[in-house]
């Protein structure tokens, strides 16, 4: 297949024959393990480079202003008026139910303005001399703690310019792990959001090493300046732009890396304890680039967009930043918040304005907007929702039996909803997390053919990549041409390799994949083989097509008091699903038959099922105290868990609902003593001291490795259990 196929209209079926992986060669059978797997084109030697001329990510920076010049690059939209509006809305205080001033944030921005790729590289080569010209020499850490956006992307190839690592934390990991993460790395430099200004000065005591601080373009507050600068006078502090500046005024020769010099070190947060910080090479990240560009390089070129939002600081956004450099692709900086029309005033929500050809998101997004598409449908007329389903159940038959006709349907009953997205869509991608086969195939049906990606930090992102063409809405996809998969006994859940299919746990090996851990023997130890070996934790099998399948995880595995081992992600990719569900965390204790679930409802969805049963309330904080409706919605979501075929022990057993969005302000301040009360009266002694020694907990997805934040939920949170007692 060759570059002419990035205009191919791709659609949500199978049209490619497998196998999509192959068994390696020169590997001999061993006990308890399968032979180790590979993408065909990698059968005989895992391919590492993406191009001949391509060894550094800044190779792939320096090559895509050789070969695309004057086209965009990378776009930015300006903050032009944050409109604040006051609304009354109902909420229970100390058991009273009283009106309250909630204030409602919109977005005024201005229209995308771009960067060529000769003016990034220009952008690039000048931050990399304003770094040499603080005094940064190659090897010297500098830290990257702010929201994704094309100055972030500058910086760190600013610093691979010049050989310097880069570190990166979320801008939501809270001061505990900033702190750690400063003082581990010995940090020499800091770039960070002006609104992250009062977090950095909480820990910078502790932070002996840095010497400058780079703030982000934006609104900064003077009097964070002003204490910052006076509490920590031996600190230079200087502007994004002071950097350019004194950079382009202050030119240097690149000091060009080389494969084996460490790029960056990745920090994760982790379930218990500090984050880890993973240590990445130059060469990591080209393997990795090199192995998606095998999958769907010959898919996307220069016409493509991708709409940049997620964290750059999470390893699969960084990847496919990069990926886009190296195709001549153009990307657009958007905001989770600014994303849709709904939160803006007088322009356009970033979708929109940017109009994309590629999408890559995580199930939260993708189950919100399913569930906007829904509620629209729902408020149409009755012959326009059976117009609507009627062409989803036509195009899914006509896809499946390789029959025309489809592209009519998406022209007509589905064209408001493509334009809703931009109208240019050709591929989503789902990664961080498992999402239901229904919402991926919806949105397949419905919008654009979605693939699905698996990988870790440690792997560089790399585990499994759908090829677009051979769309498969129950596995994973295909193995990257960088690496090779073996699956290993897990007795203890009866996952072998002698089932049919073999199962086992996934273990990956290749040019991706981390040495190890920065500073921390012990993890790497416990994490890499002898003979270099990632142990993922996530139990898999292949399917008939040579698809890799993410069965279970053996940290997410909870034995239940009938001795029976539930997985608490599978749980929530599929209550998630449902219409009420705008965020989940499936909790499961080993003295508890049952789980129970943590719900933050959608309003809509909520009123919808209050108003069915007769019951009365106008906004989320009073339905929230309902008992009647608390007990309706465990039964929606109990019918839900048998629609999703899960088994009788992982229907949940109760439902709590909070009446506030998990954020990392709001999750970040909760005390023991408020998380105890709430659950008491449901959980045993054990149950709780385990939450105490585990706390932070992850609101996002109780179960999930690789969540971006670590915390539980503060808000009121409310509960009905259908049994007397969990305890």
């Amino acid at each position: 297949m060759s570059k002419r196929d990035a205009n191919l209209n791709i659609q949500p079926r199978m049209a490619k024959r497998g196998p999509f992986t192959v068994e390696a060669s020169g590997y001999d059978p061993v006990d308890g393990e399968t032979i180790p797997r590979r993408n065909p084109a990698s059968k005989d030697k895992l391919i590492t480079r993406p191009a001949d001329d391509v060894a550094t990510v800044y190779d792939i920076m320096r090559r895509g202003a050789r070969l695309f010049g004057n086209a965009k690059c990378v776009g930015s939209r300006r903050l032009i008026k944050t409109h604040v509006e006051n609304k009354k809305v109902k909420k229970v205080i100390d058991g009273v139910e009283q009106e309250v001033d909630k204030k409602w944030t919109y977005f005024e921005m201005s229209e995308y303005s771009y960067l060529s790729f000769n003016e990034f590289e220009k952008l690039v080569l000048q931050l990399g001399s304003g770094l040499r010209k603080l005094g940064l020499s190659k090897g010297d850490r500098l830290h990257l703690y702010a929201a994704t956006s094309a100055h972030w992307l500058a910086l760190s190839h600013g610093a691979g310019s010049q050989s310097l690592t880069f570190v990166t934390a979320y801008d939501t990991l809270g001061e505990d792990g900033l702190r750690h993460s400063l003082k581990q790395t010995r940090s020499d430099a800091m770039f960070l959001d002006p609104n992250l200004l009062p977090s950095l000065i909480n820990v910078l005591a502790d932070a002996t090493t840095l010497k400058h601080i780079i703030y982000n373009t934006g609104e900064v507050k003077q009097e964070h300046l002003d204490k910052l600068k006076s509490d920590f006078s031996h600190i230079n502090v200087l502007s994004f732009d002071e950097l350019h500046k004194l950079g382009e005024e202050n030119p240097v020769d690149p000091v060009p890396p080389a494969p084996e010099d460490l790029f960056c070190i990745m920090y994760t947060s982790g379930s218990t304890g500090q984050p880890k910080g993973v240590s990445l090479t130059q060469g990591n990240v080209v393997a990795a680039v090199a192995g998606v560009n095998v999958i769907v390089g010959d898919y996307l070129g220069p016409g493509d967009s991708l709409l940049t939002y997620l964290p750059l600081a999470h390893i699969l956004e960084f990847v496919f930043e990069n990926c886009v450099l190296f195709w001549g692709g153009s990307m657009g900086y958007g905001n989770p918040r600014t994303l849709s029309d709904a939160s803006m005033r007088n322009c356009k929500g970033d979708i929109r304005e940017f109009k994309p050809t590629v999408l890559v998101g995580v199930p939260a997004v993708f189950e919100t907007v399913k569930k906007g598409i829904l509620a629209n449908v729902g408020k149409a007329s009755f012959l326009a929702r059976n117009i609507f389903w009627g062409s989803i159940s036509a195009k899914a038959f006509l896809l499946g039996n390789g029959l025309p006709g489809s592209g009519i349907l998406d022209a007509v009953a589905f064209k408001k909803i493509k334009d809703a997205t931009g109208g240019r869509l050709r591929l989503l991608m789902n990664g961080g997390g498992p999402i239901s086969k229904d919402t991926l195939k919806f949105i397949s049906y419905a919008i654009a053919p979605m693939i699905s990606g698996y990988g870790l930090t440690e792997t560089t992102a790399m585990g499994a990549l759908q090829d677009p063409l051979a769309w498969n809405p129950d596995a994973l996809g295909d193995i990257p041409a960088c690496i090779e998969i073996k699956l290993v006994d897990f007795p203890d859940a009866g996952y072998f390799t002698k089932n049919d299919p073999p199962q086992g746990e996934i273990l990956i090996r290749g040019g991706s994949v981390t040495n190890g851990y920065y500073e921390n023997d012990e993890e790497t130890r416990s994490a890499i083989t002898d003979d270099n070996w990632f142990q993922t934790g996530d139990i898999g099998e292949f399917d008939k097509f040579g698809h890799l399948r993410i069965i279970d995880r053996k940290k997410n595995l909870v034995k239940t008091l009938n001795g029976e081992y539930i997985a608490l992600e599978k749980l929530e990719s599929v209550y998630r699903a449902h219409p009420v569900v705008a965020n989940i965390c499936i909790y499961a204790a080993e003295d508890q038959i049952k789980p129970i679930a943590i719900v933050v409802p959608v309003e809509a969805a909520l009123q919808k099922i209050a108003k069915a049963n007769g019951i009365a309330g106008e906004t989320v904080e009073s339905l929230v105290h309902n008992e009647d409706l608390k007990a309706a919605v465990l039964k929606e979501l109990q019918s839900a868990g048998k629609a999703g075929n899960l088994r009788g022990i992982e229907i949940i057993d109760g439902v709590v609902l909070s009446d506030e969005e998990w954020n990392p302000q709001n999750v970040r301040h909760i005390s023991h003593f408020h998380f105890f009360h709430l659950f008491c009266p449901f959980l045993s002694s054990a149950n709780l001291l385990f939450i105490h020694r585990a706390t932070p907990l992850r609101p996002k997805s109780c179960s999930a490795r690789r969540s971006s934040t670590t915390s539980a939920p503060t808000s009121t949170v409310h509960m009905v259990n259908k049994s007397a007692s969990l305890a």
